[in-house]
């Protein structure tokens, strides 16, 4: 915190110096330059007297005792530059007269008289000043205009080209022309060395009011807040170290650290109460686990007892599940094969007949296809079911599917279509895993698919990834978005009475995806409310060949 305190004051200490030296600076610039251009007004006054004076003594000068008026050449500018020579001499600063087009070649404006002269013509400006070059040196430059008054123009007056008392061509000026310019050089060294040295001095002083306003804060803050925060840190340390008796003086504390410090030690006095019946409590709490973990040793004795339990009741719940099915199977296996030879040997002329055969064929069949899924989840259950890897022609799957499926969509009056691309290559996978999941599809299709309706097999390849697609597409009842993920569950079904209208297990399903799942395939579906249904197989294109 000290270090902050440090660098926060010093990075305003700097900010407020750097801001005073560029104030102070502009501040005596400007006060130098103010006080130059109230010399140079000053000069140009006294300048101004002095031809003033000389043009109400021209009478006086040019007339003699007598009254006779003689011409003595002493007149106005003669005077004027004679005076602005004589206060020069000797000294940097420069006084004289300059003009447009003067009488003397010594009076031509340098470039910084002519910008004078050329402003007073033109916006009516009675003064012209700035910092400039003169003589290639820096220097105060003021130029102030003449005016023309009556005085001037006996000798500089109309008609132009006539010629005054002193043998000069008048200029032809009026009252509104302008005279010329009275040009002043002042010396910058001496005010600008004024200007040096007021800055260093108010410089001087800014750092020793500053440093002395730094050194009490610091020490009062020192005194007041880091020494206290300073103990507080060492009876922490202590009460790091099991010493829970410390208490601190908020003696030379501010208010804040003194209230601090009181929270401090009420801390301090409640930890050392804990921890003089800490021993107590923990002997305590150590009985009490060890009673909960003796209860816990219990349960666990009995979790283990039952898990037991229930592993014998599934495994006998399983193999009863498969003996029972097997023993179904043999049966209905052999109804099946009569009613097929009965069917096929009855002859054309008793159709009711035949047509008795073909539902006891077809429900057979159900049947048969029923026990054959519960017997595949009891496998799954044991963990035994497996998938071969082995190439398969997905058409040869199709048509035997077709095969299976053409009855039953017969007697659900659904038409039930096929179709193979034909660049769709082998893939490895499990035959007849993979038939099983196609038929299973095909048969919720054809069973939820209202009458005169549509159930189609498609079999493709994906151009996005190069993968191979088998999707079942019908136009039936449809499923609603939020059970899309519910019927793969084992007996699941949309409807309550769905079971007793459609013949359904609710087993077909959840084959689907364990098959998928085992050959490294994906399912899913898209569908909604009587919009029909998309049930895509998903090959990867890891498992194509070729």
């Amino acid at each position: 915190m000290k270090t902050i305190y440090l660098v926060a004051l010093s990075a305003v200490f700097a900010v407020s110096f750097l801001m005073f030296v560029l104030f102070d600076l502009q501040s005596q610039q400007r006060q130098t330059e103010a006080a130059m251009l109230e010399e140079a007004r000053t000069f140009a006054r006294e300048m101004d007297a002095v031809w003033q004076f000389m043009d109400n003594s021209q009478h006086v000068i040019n007339t003699t005792s007598d009254g006779v008026y003689e011409f003595k050449g002493l007149h106005c500018s003669r005077v004027g530059k004679s005076v602005g020579a004589l206060f020069s001499k000797g000294s940097d600063y420069t006084i004289r007269y300059t003009n447009f087009n003067p009488r003397n070649p010594q009076d031509e404006p340098d470039a910084f008289e002519a910008q004078a002269l050329e402003r007073f013509a033109a916006y009516d400006a009675k003064e012209h000043y700035a910092v400039t070059d003169f003589q290639g040196v820096d220097r105060f430059r003021y130029a102030q205009v003449l005016e023309v008054d009556k005085s001037c123009l006996e000798c500089h007056g109309e008609p132009a080209g006539e010629l005054d008392i002193t043998g000069k061509a008048k200029e032809g000026w009026t009252l509104d022309s302008i005279g010329g310019a009275i040009s002043i050089v002042i010396p910058l060294d001496q005010q600008q060395q004024a200007a040096r040295d007021n800055v260093l001095r108010d410089v001087a002083y800014f750092l020793f009011i500053t440093l002395v306003i730094g050194a009490v804060v610091y020490a009062v803050t020192t005194f007041f807040v880091f020494r206290p925060l300073e103990r507080m840190k060492l009876a922490f340390a202590e009460m790091g170290e099991g010493r829970l008796t410390v208490s601190l003086d908020d003696a030379h504390a501010a208010r804040e650290i003194s209230r601090l410090i009181k929270r401090f030690n009420s801390m301090a006095a409640e930890l050392h109460a804990i921890y003089d019946h800490l021993e107590e409590q923990v002997e305590s709490r150590t009985d009490e686990l060890r009673g909960a973990n003796a209860a816990l040793e219990r349960q666990r004795d009995a979790l283990e007892r039952l898990n037991g339990k229930l592993e014998k009741e599934t495994r006998f719940k399983s193999d009863l599940l498969s003996m029972v099915n097997h023993e179904l199977r043999t049966p209905l296996t052999s109804i099946i094969t009569f009613a097929q030879i009965s069917r096929e040997s009855c002859p054309p002329d008793r159709a009711s007949e035949r047509h008795s055969w073909e539902e006891i064929e077809k429900n057979s069949q159900i049947l048969l296809a029923m026990i054959n899924d519960m017997l595949d989840i009891a496998r799954s259950d044991a963990g035994s079911i497996k998938a071969a890897c082995e190439p398969m022609d997905l058409g040869d799957i199709v048509s035997a599917v077709r095969n299976t499926m053409t009855p039953l969509a017969r007697k659900y009056q659904v038409a039930f279509r096929t179709q193979v691309a034909s660049d769709v290559p082998l893939v490895n996978g499990d035959f007849e895993k993979t038939q099983r999941m196609l038929e299973n599809l095909a048969s919720n299709a054809i069973k939820f698919t209202p009458d005169g309706g549509v159930v189609e097999l498609r079999v493709d390849v994906d151009e996005a990834d190069g993968g191979v697609r088998l999707r079942m597409v019908d136009d039936g009842i449809g499923i609603a978005p939020e059970d899309h993920e519910r019927i793969y569950e084992r007996f699941f079904q949309v409807d309550s009475t769905s079971t007793r209208k459609y013949n359904g297990s609710g087993l077909g399903l959840a084959l689907v995806r364990e098959y998928a799942a085992i050959q490294g395939f994906a399912v899913s579906v898209e569908s909604a409310l009587g919009r029909g249904s998309t049930f895509t197989i998903t090959v990867p294109p890891d498992a194509v060949i070729g």
